[in-house]
């Protein structure tokens, strides 16, 4: 799994062991692809691009800075297997489907019950649903909440996927 992330994912989230390095990479929308809403908006108030500038994502050793555009900063990796529902707006229950875009759902549900955690795909377990509607339903279609872009894992057999996550698991 750690010869697949250093091939296709070190580059924007860092590397990890002795060597750690955190890149704090921004990516741009048209190379990400997911849903836009948050990074416009963020960019709407220059004084948010002063405040993340003089925060600790700017200090060295990270020295990440943001200029005027659209995108995100793609974040460290440390404790990912924790951390579902995952993306910048937490549309993707677990690693598996965040790994896999053709098998995101449009509408979804947990439990939350604390346990109900699927340690195999890393993320929530959850239920396809239908439509939206309710607020237990996390709906996709709605503006700010779209499952798309990071379509990154597409290329990866299954094998490659699944030793993925397992390395995953052990940051």
């Amino acid at each position: 799994g750690k010869i697949v992330f250093d091939q296709y994912c070190s580059g924007c989230h860092g590397t990890y062991g002795t060597n750690e390095t955190y890149p704090n990479l921004f990516v741009d929308l048209d190379r990400i692809g997911t849903d836009s809403l948050l990074s416009v908006s963020n960019y709407a108030y220059m004084s948010f691009v002063d405040y993340y500038n003089t925060s600790w994502f700017a200090q060295e050793p990270h020295s990440a800075s943001m200029e005027p555009g659209y995108g995100y900063v793609a974040p460290p990796l440390d404790g990912i297997w924790a951390t579902a529902p995952y993306l910048h707006n937490a549309s993707v229950p677990d690693l598996e489907t965040l790994l896999n875009s053709s098998t995101r759902p449009k509408y979804w549900k947990r439990s939350f019950i604390n346990s109900d955690y699927n340690m195999s795909k890393i993320g929530w377990n959850y239920t396809e649903e239908t439509s939206g509607g309710d607020k237990y339903t996390y709906d996709t279609t709605i503006p700010g909440y779209g499952n798309s872009g990071h379509a990154f894992g597409d290329t990866l057999s299954n094998e490659q996927r699944t030793s993925l996550i397992e390395y995953l698991k052990s940051l």
